[in-house]
């Protein structure tokens, strides 16, 4: 076995499942938490907002 040969078909497996993967978590629902909080500091000042609305 070929030390080097491995580890760029290791290389080569991670480019075809990182795709893959990222997917799979996009639809099960899966955020990267810096794509969350922005979203979460919107959804805070609507909230405000909407509160001074009623107010």
């Amino acid at each position: 076995m070929n030390p080097f040969t491995m580890m760029k078909d290791a290389k080569n497996m991670e480019k075809m499942m990182k795709p893959a993967l990222e997917k799979f978590m996009r639809e099960a629902g899966f955020v990267k938490k810096d794509e969350i909080e922005p979203l979460k500091r919107r959804i805070a000042e609507l909230e405000s907002e909407v509160s001074k609305l009623k107010g």
